[in-house]
């Protein structure tokens, strides 16, 4: 029984977290948004905002884990009351067409969160990097508050555990443990699988899949839901996933409003940047990089007025205090996170560092490993090993053919869709600069400049692809296709009906 409470409760955040982004964004959202891109957006919120009080409140010195879950529990619960005479009408009117046989090219997602939604309470936490880092923080925040917590964060035997990481993936799975009533790491994973559920619903919805059905968004979710590395991140803890999440649902934002001049997409999408900055530090960065972005694209639409878009980014930023108390504390520092130091240290070094840097860990992610296969004689030179295998040599091992069929959109796309380069344009520059200034800072660590080998074995590293390039190569999947979701007809009929 407690498992199932602790798997109810993303579902409650995102209606909880529906009636959040209402109170900033108003009406409009209803009108501008489909069902399923609500709840995304409301999850994303949701998340943000009851993960900062907790994490606020633990450096208070009060430990409010399980007066926060029962909250979103019961308050998720009276939106779900409130809302379904409305929908049950609108089910009602639903008349099903030939078209949505196409649905049915969905069985395979359907069956595979069927699997990973009833493993997510069955497996305890599996993941390296789980254990040190993000469940042992979640632990520390409901079993430490206040003093306690403060003097925790100081020790510097604790440096290994990233303690001055962004702290909303850790404050959820304290929600978890407040609402069973106990450390519990059977409760863990069920974050990361309603994300990856809510991901693929906001793109269907996005798609308006109902009233206008076709193969097109069924494909894309298809493809996100099995990739090798969502298949092995959905069953996982730690801040991957959530990095999808949000770095995808802004993706998806930021090409609407760009496309349509959509204010509403625009500031929903400056509500997940936040949510994006307070997962890890790439989401900084990422948060960043689409601030700049945005600021030039409000500046040309005469949007630096704009209400809403102040109201937003006030709500954005008063989401970010708690972390920012959080590192007033001065927690103790992992050893990469002086890379700015070792940087300054040899600049030289860096600068001779960061293009093979960039070289093998982006181009690495297209071929798999026996074919991009590279050594080194004097640690400080490449040296290409090649060994190919045929076709399978262009199939990378976590993210298959996503940068080669990546590659053939972004082109196609940005040559067929004239109306939409725009926002396909400053969408391929935001990850490109992603993938630049990781690979920079990667490049800049003592260890990455005193032998090339580290740099070929970071480039080879499953989890460091994980990390710095799954999220935001699936982002830039999700944003470029769905410049042809509004290509969609209203009816489009299988091959097989159309005679």
């Amino acid at each position: 029984m407690r498992e199932w409470l602790a798997f109810l409760l993303p579902p409650a955040m995102a209606f909880a977290g529906m009636r959040l982004v209402r109170l900033v964004l108003g009406q409009k959202l209803d009108d501008g948004f489909g069902l399923g891109l609500r709840l995304a957006v409301g999850l994303a919120v949701g998340m943000l905002v009851f993960s900062q009080t907790m994490l606020l409140t633990a450096l208070a010195g009060v430990n409010t884990a399980r007066l926060l879950a029962w909250t979103v529990m019961v308050w998720g619960t009276a939106e779900v009351i409130l809302m379904s005479p409305k929908y049950t009408a609108s089910l009602r009117q639903m008349e099903f067409r030939p078209a949505h046989l196409w649905l049915f090219l969905l069985l395979p997602v359907l069956y595979s969160w069927w699997v990973f939604g009833r493993l997510s309470t069955l497996e305890g936490t599996i993941d390296f990097d789980a254990n040190a880092f993000w469940v042992f923080k979640a632990k520390l925040l409901y079993l430490a508050q206040g003093k306690t917590l403060v003097d925790i964060l100081h020790q510097p035997s604790l440096g290994y555990a990233h303690m001055d990481y962004p702290m909303l993936v850790p404050c959820l799975y304290t929600l978890n443990y407040g609402l069973v009533n106990g450390v519990d790491e059977f409760v863990n994973k069920v974050w990361p699988f309603w994300m990856m559920v809510a991901l693929c619903v906001a793109t269907l919805s996005l798609a308006n899949i109902w009233k206008r059905p076709h193969p097109l968004p069924l494909l894309v979710v298809t493809l996100l839901g099995f990739l090798p590395a969502s298949l092995r991140f959905i069953r996982t803890e730690g801040g991957t996933i959530p990095m999808v999440f949000y770095t995808g649902l802004t993706a998806l934002l930021m090409v609407v409003a760009f496309s349509f001049n959509d204010e509403i997409a625009l500031a929903a999408a400056w509500l997940t940047l936040a949510g994006c900055a307070m997962t890890k530090f790439e989401g900084i960065l990422y948060a960043a990089i689409w601030g700049c972005a945005t600021v030039v694209f409000c500046w040309r639409r005469r949007w630096l007025k704009n209400r809403l878009l102040w109201k937003t980014a006030l709500f954005a930023s008063v989401c970010l205090i708690p972390y920012s108390c959080f590192r007033l504390a001065k927690p103790v520092l992992h050893p990469e996170s002086g890379w700015i130091q070792d940087g300054l240290t040899s600049p030289g070094t860096v600068l001779r560092r960061f293009p093979q840097t960039w070289a093998l860990n982006l181009i690495n992610r297209f071929f798999s490993q026996d074919f991009f296969h590279w050594q080194t004689a004097d640690k400080d030179h490449l040296q290409w090993d090649v060994q190919w295998a045929g076709l399978k040599s262009l199939v990378n091992p976590e993210l298959s053919v996503l940068p080669w069929l990546l590659l053939f959109l972004v082109g196609f796309s940005l040559w067929w869709k004239a109306r939409r380069r725009v926002a396909l344009a400053t969408l391929a520059g935001v990850i490109i600069a992603q993938f630049t200034i990781l690979s920079f800072s990667i490049s800049c660590l003592a260890h990455m400049q005193a032998d090339v080998v580290n740099v070929i074995n970071f480039s080879i590293n499953s989890d460091s692809v994980a990390r710095y390039y799954y999220p935001f190569f699936t982002a830039c999947f999700l944003g470029v296709l769905s410049v042809w979701f509004s290509d969609i007809p209203t009816i489009s009929t299988p091959p097989s009906l159309a005679k």
